[in-house]
């Protein structure tokens, strides 16, 4: 998992997310090197006043549990309030990426706030490729 911020935020995001083993996956991007690198989708406009983004609401509230997922995860944010290094950090959409080696093997652009990738898809993926390697 790669997210902006210095180094010492990420530690106490760790904490704060009570995310047992986290320093081991958690990298830090304070410069977002990465979401460049990515080209991830950046502006006011595409972080709140996109159309997918009422969309991305719908969907969660309407889905089995989505109410209590998103519960479960503003509980943890209501103590929580991170200011990234560079004020125009603030508006990048992020993504969900695999990759196995240098191949990304699934991409996830966020086009909008809350419009994130399916993360059982993902998991799914990612655990069949351990299973599965592919030979290069």
């Amino acid at each position: 998992m790669v997210s902006i911020g210095k180094p010492e935020v990420g530690k106490e995001l760790i904490h704060h997310l009570e995310l047992k083993g986290g320093e081991e996956y958690l990298f830090t991007d304070p410069e977002n090197a990465l979401y460049d690198d990515l080209d991830l989708r950046r502006g006011i406009k595409e972080t709140f006043f996109s159309p997918s983004t009422p969309f991305a609401f719908l969907e969660r509230f309407t889905k089995k549990d989505g109410m209590k997922e998103l519960g479960e995860v503003l509980s943890k944010w209501n103590k929580a309030f991170y200011t990234p290094p560079k004020q125009e950090q603030a508006l990048l959409q992020g993504g969900t990426f695999v990759f196995d080696g240098p191949d990304c093997i699934y991409a996830h652009y966020d086009e909008s706030t809350g419009a994130h990738a399916n993360v059982d898809k993902v998991v799914k993926l990612a655990k069949s490729r351990v299973l599965n390697p592919v030979e290069s």
